[in-house]
């Protein structure tokens, strides 16, 4: 969509094209490693260097994260400089220490464009391709053949908002040309005069009535940087056709579609995919309370949109930041447990810290450091090293283990953060850019304590015609914006003989904001009836038929026009929730209302009551569960062969007894936290607020 490949020899193509297969296959399981970022800057010394690479070594963290920043490397034009990297990758070789190198082809020298920076963006035009081709080259030809390298980061933290490049404009008018087909099209489409596709622009000022241009750009700019990512993946290809690639994206806990991320759509060209995980920066829309939800909620959405190859945490908080980040944080040694805790048991791969030592100026001078200003470990690296020590001590376990998770999933929809970042009024959270996250948030919580989290994975990353012998259940939270292509997708689904939850406005606009009450409303063919009005009352209410405590909604109620569903709530002699059974066993539960955002903003029991009991036989296929919903009680489960591993945490701001089953025959050790109390296949945990609990049961 606008950018150019680069012409390859021959050789050069079979190269790139071996490794992309190379790339598509399942990584092997191994233990799961513990590391750090090593900040490598000019002015440290080979002394340094060596004292840090050995810190990682005694602390049993045998994976150092380096940027290999360019203007470093380069200072004058075409004058290459090594010697700091050298250091690092000499000392990383002495103590049996991995490199992933994290590459900067967007953060050119100062004499080349760059203000000496990593970069933020993409290469977005040829001139700045060519650059980094070079770049590349070197960096990658360099460092391919020693024996520290593990594997290669494409760039840092990739997920940028639509913006002009040159490359994106001109790919931007050849994908309009074949979606309008003519010119007359598009000018109909956008409120436009054009005389040819080729005059088309993004509008620096939006339309307020007319959002077709903004949604056609940011959908567009998704594709855009998927192709540009892997062009980058294709420039390191060339040059090294056997060390993984990778990339981590951030700000994950939000509106995925703002920031471009496609995140399935990576998954062809990398080897593994990972994220930033960092409260200070990422968490705006949680409560402290609330992080080791979120903690589980990213490795989750990760892991759906690269299995079944392996997800990292590539980041995760280390130490204060001070001057940066959103909100001040000073993780505790409790803190750091259970964060890495909670990703080890969403099957995290690598959990690498941010940082291992703090640099020593700009934005982030003396912050997130896992080592003290004197440079001695903090609380906070005693403790990774001993979590670390506990995978190394029950190799036989972690080699191989895989995360046990229900058949529920949650979906997120691009095509509905994309139509809220162009509607959004902030003044509510379901009128905002992220209502759809926070429905997703308010279901994920309410399941996470039914029982073990579910699944997460975008729309159109989702099996939906593909039948499977296991009965599957979906969740579609508040997911507004629905092609008719997807709603056959759906009733393929159901037809198939699975389980369809709708929430919320699900169904109600076209990815364009076309209102589909006034169209027909097609989701009618999966939910057997039609929406009627969505209705504005004082404390929206899902009052069920058959007297079970309702479930609040958040703002508005949505009413039903009954065809051929069975009602299953009323409000004031208006239908508000259904259920169609399907033949060959499919069923469709609707709740056109924001039942999600309710119990996230308020009272989270009820919802998680419903689910508990809706979703049972789902839920307790999972051999550790909740015999009844635990508020704040996260639960993460690890298998291997006829062994478990059961991480619980803590996730609220006060003391939780957590009651979890177990199966029959088993026996625990308690490898970190204090040991439960067994009866008649229950485990009684109590944990203070923060606190986390790892079992093995064999």
């Amino acid at each position: 969509m606008g950018s150019k490949t680069p012409n390859l020899s021959g050789m050069q193509l079979i190269v790139v094209v071996l490794a992309l297969l190379l790339s598509t296959l399942t990584g092997t399981a191994e233990t799961p490693l513990i590391g750090a970022q090593i900040w490598i800057e000019p002015g440290q010394t080979p002394a340094q260097i060596d004292g840090w690479f050995r810190e990682l070594r005694d602390a049993h963290m045998p994976v150092a994260r380096l940027f290999l920043m360019w203007p470093d490397l380069e200072p004058k034009k075409d004058v290459w400089d090594f010697t700091l990297y050298d250091e690092a990758f000499k000392a990383a070789e002495k103590y049996h220490v991995r490199i992933v190198a994290t590459l900067t082809p967007g953060g050119p020298p100062p004499f080349l464009g760059g203000d000496g920076t990593q970069g933020y963006s993409v290469t977005g035009s040829e001139a700045a391709q060519g650059l980094a081709t070079d770049y590349i080259a070197h960096v990658v030809i360099h460092y391919r053949d020693n024996p520290a390298l593990d594997s290669w980061i494409l760039m840092n933290e990739p997920g940028q908002a639509a913006s002009p490049q040159p490359l994106a404009i001109t790919g931007f008018r050849s994908w309009l040309s074949h979606r309008y087909k003519t010119v007359d099209g598009l000018n109909l489409a956008w409120g436009k005069n054009y005389s040819s596709c080729q005059q088309a622009t993004p509008d620096e000022e939006p339309n307020s009535w007319n959002k077709t241009v903004s949604i056609d750009w940011m959908t567009f700019w998704r594709g855009y940087q998927t192709q540009q990512l892997e062009w980058l993946a294709q420039q390191v290809r060339i040059n090294d056709a056997k060390h993984p690639l990778h990339m981590n994206p951030h700000s994950l806990v939000g509106n995925l579609a703002k920031s471009s991320d496609d995140l399935p759509s990576w998954r062809s060209f990398l080897d593994t995919l990972g994220c930033s995980i960092h409260p200070a920066w990422h968490f705006g829309l949680l409560n402290p309370d609330e992080y080791a939800l979120g903690v589980s909620y990213v490795n989750d959405l990760v892991d759906g949109s690269i299995e079944p190859k392996r997800h990292w945490v590539t980041e995760l908080q280390g130490g204060t930041n001070i001057a940066s980040g959103t909100r001040p944080i000073d993780p505790t040694a409790d803190d750091v447990a259970q964060w890495v805790w909670t990703s080890l048991g969403a099957g995290a791969d690598r959990i690498l810290f941010w940082l291992l030592n703090a640099r020593t100026s700009g934005v982030e001078a003396g912050e997130w450091s896992l080592l003290d200003f004197q440079q001695q470990p903090s609380a906070r690296l005693r403790t990774a090293s001993q979590i670390a020590q506990i995978l190394e001590n029950n190799k036989d376990f972690f080699d191989g283990s895989q995360a046990v998770r229900p058949d529920v999933t949650l979906v997120l929809s691009l095509e509905t953060m994309t139509l809220e970042d162009n509607l959004a009024h902030s003044a509510d959270p379901a009128r905002d850019r992220n209502a759809q996250v926070l429905e997703t948030l308010g279901l994920y919580r309410a399941l996470a304590e039914s029982g073990v989290p579910p699944r997460i994975k975008h729309f159109d990353d989702v099996a939906w015609s593909q039948a499977e012998p296991a009965h599957r259940t979906v969740i579609l939270p508040d997911v507004r914006a629905l092609s008719t292509e997807q709603i056959d997708q759906l009733n393929a689904f159901v037809h198939n003989g699975n389980t369809l939850i709708v929430t919320g406005l699900t169904g109600f606009y076209d990815p364009y904001g076309k209102a589909w009450p006034l169209a027909g409303f097609p989701l009618a063919e999966i939910t057997g009836a039609e929406l009627k009005e969505v209705l504005l009352p004082t404390a929206p209410q899902i009052e069920w038929n058959n007297a079970e405590p309702s479930l609040p909604a958040h703002l508005w109620l949505g009413t039903i026009h009954n065809l051929e569903a069975k009602p299953i709530a009323t409000w004031q002699g208006e239908t508000t929730a259904t259920v169609r059974n399907v033949a060959g066993g499919g069923r469709v539960i609707w709740i056109p209302s924001l039942v999600g955002l309710g119990a996230w903003l308020g009272d989270p029991a009820p919802l998680a009551n419903y689910l508990h009991s809706t979703l049972q036989p789902a839920l307790t296929a999972v051999p550790f569960n909740f015999v009844q919903p635990q508020p704040n009680c996260l639960l993460r489960v690890l298998k291997k062969e006829s062994a478990y591993l059961t991480i619980l945490a803590n996730s609220g701001g006060q003391p939780a007894n957590c009651a979890m089953t177990v199966p029959t025959g088993l026996h625990p050790k308690t490898l970190w936290g204090t040991a439960g109390t067994g009866r008649n296949g229950i485990e009684d945990v109590s944990l203070p607020a923060g606190a986390t609990q790892v079992q093995l049961w064999k």
